[in-house]
């Protein structure tokens, strides 16, 4: 049992053009690998359904697989977040009620980590096409270099994404000697023992991954589940834009712009105006029933405001009615915001439940990968830091008029320093309660100027409060148990 993974990574193999379902990595030694021979048969393996959201699945023999949860951790550990134990509790997860409270080792012995396998999982996958895709038969060298890229692309984001889990946060003075990750760049069932990178080096191999990845992606948004160069590009600069080099990051976010324009597939704003205003088929919001919230909220893969899809279900928090935004939050929320429509004191099934506080009852998850909305607002917040307030003003401006109207949307704030906590207060409103605010809880921690993190969280008649470790979740036991030379985190 559990020969391979990074012993207990979950590493699955989705050969979908010859093999009737998937082979798990922990148990069973994968057959029908020879059968990859062909250009078209590794661009099939990017076909999954299961690399399109970070899930923690895993596949038996005979084609069954079995859905172990999502990696929602982040919205559980956001300081935008309160709750009761009565609804707490409900959650069946005991490492996500642990994460709530910010406690040092959320993950039980037993624990099966989603936010480990979710991320870890889809690499096999992307290092076979990575190792075999340019010796492959029948493709142009062109098409060859484009699967590469894009199989590079999207294991340089999983190991960015799982860096910002279980890697310490990016310290330029620190990066030499904090760990982060393994990095995991063959498709060796066998392999074993895996050791952490350090932050400099993650962070090192995600951008040269992506900077070669570019120039060989196709030049337009074509599929929001393929990878593309205005994708990639994203990713770039959100890289950076973590790691707080905002002058960089902010020319591969205006690169991925201009990217964005002329494809075969839109990418444009959804006005809230509009669709948050009238009920399906119209729009997506019905006044007689606000506790469904954006109930027409189009499926992440036909949304236009996305650009790749990297989905992160938020589900099983909305259905169980566990998390609600702090009042603190709610009250950033202008009374025409049609945003704040997606929040409600009262049960998702029927509204006849009253609760201790508003949930976002919609949508029911969240893309971690490429969008517009917080392109723009990350486009917005580097220039804002360059002290370019006309262009950070148009980008927030140009999201703000689409989510309410036009003259609640007008930014009028001046000064730079002002500019820039307007913006980070956009980015809540924008994101509240969907997991993306842990993300800037990292980025911001140290920031002496811009922290605006609320280090406690009531819960009940209790009060937990963030220390400086818990922005970094401890290795899950089980990940230690078959990796005893793997260091875990404070």
């Amino acid at each position: 049992m559990k020969k391979s993974t990074i012993k207990s990574f979950a590493f699955i193999c989705t050969l979908w053009v010859s093999i009737s379902g998937c082979e798990s990595f922990l148990d069973v030694t994968p057959k029908g690998l020879d059968v990859l021979k062909t250009t078209d048969q590794f661009n099939g393996i990017f076909n999954n359904a299961n690399l399109f959201s970070y899930l923690n699945i895993r596949n038996q023999p005979g084609g069954i697989s079995s859905l172990l949860g999502s990696a929602e951790m982040p919205l559980f550990m956001g300081d935008d977040i309160f709750s009761s134990a009565g609804f707490l509790n409900a959650i069946p997860n005991v490492a996500w009620q642990n994460a709530f409270k910010w406690e040092a080792n959320p993950y039980l012995p037993t624990d099966e980590s989603n936010e480990w396998g979710a991320f870890y999982n889809q690499l096999y996958n992307y290092n076979l096409v990575a190792e075999g895709v340019m010796s492959s038969e029948g493709g142009t060298e062109a098409k060859k270099k484009e699967l590469l890229a894009e199989a590079k692309a999207c294991r340089a984001f999983n190991h960015f994404i799982v860096a910002n889990l279980f890697g310490q946060p990016y310290n330029v003075n620190t990066a030499t000697t904090d760990l982060s990750v393994p990095i995991v760049v063959k498709a060796d069932v066998n392999a074993s023992d895996f050791k952490r990178a350090t932050v400099k080096e993650l962070y090192d191999f995600v951008i040269n991954e992506l900077t070669q990845a570019i120039p060989d992606l196709q030049p337009k948004v074509y599929s929001r589940v393929r990878m593309s160069r205005p994708a990639a590009q994203y990713m770039l600069g959100m890289v950076y834009f973590q790691i707080g080099n905002y002058a960089t990051a902010l020319t591969f976010l205006n690169e991925a712009k201009v990217g964005l324009t002329e494809g075969p597939l839109p990418v444009k704003l959804y006005n809230y105006n509009t669709t948050m205003t009238v009920a399906a088929p119209k729009g997506w919001f019905n006044a007689a029933q606000p506790w469904r919230g954006a109930s027409a909220y189009p499926l992440h893969y036909n949304s236009e405001e996305n650009i790749f899809l990297r989905q992160l279900s938020v589900n099983s928090t909305v259905n169980r009615n566990c998390l609600f935004i702090k009042p603190t939050i709610l009250a950033l929320f202008a009374s025409t915001d049609h945003r704040k429509k997606m929040f409600l004191n009262r049960n998702v099934s029927n509204g006849t439940v009253t609760l201790p506080g508003f949930i976002r009852n919609s949508p029911t998850s969240v893309n971690l990968g490429p969008n517009l909305p917080n392109l723009l607002l990350m486009s917005a917040e580097c220039k804002a830091r360059a002290n370019d307030v006309a262009g950070a003003k148009a980008d927030v401006e140009e999201l703000r008029k689409n989510r309410m109207p036009a003259a609640d949307a007008t930014v009028t704030v001046t000064n730079q320093d002002d500019l820039v906590k307007f913006i980070l207060a956009e980015r809540q409103r924008e994101y509240a309660s969907t997991g993306m605010r842990w993300f800037d809880m990292r980025r911001l921690y140290k920031d002496v100027k811009f922290n605006n993190l609320d280090r406690t969280k009531n819960f009940d008649a209790e009060t937990f409060t963030l220390t400086d470790e818990r922005l970094t979740l401890k290795i899950p036991p089980q990940i230690l148990q078959y990796n005893p030379n793997m260091v875990d985190n404070p």
